[in-house]
């Protein structure tokens, strides 16, 4: 098998913590958002997203709903 490893930790270098505020200057996540826009994916991702969200959301009230009773 064969290990994944980052190329930060090779470098010597602690990996950035990711916050709300640097998430999309992280380097996979520009290119993902590039990878979407070269191949004309917004009305899929934008799906995608939403479908995930609703999860979230779903979960989140079920998890509220839980702890008042």
């Amino acid at each position: 098998m064969s290990k994944t490893v980052n190329l930060d930790e090779k470098a010597g270098v602690a990996p950035e913590v990711m916050t709300i505020k640097n998430f999309r200057t992280n380097g996979d996540i520009e290119n993902f958002y590039r990878y979407i826009h070269e191949n004309g994916l917004r009305r899929e991702a934008f799906m995608l997203m939403e479908y995930a969200i609703s999860k979230v959301v779903k979960a989140r009230k079920g998890k509220r709903n839980k702890n008042l009773q």
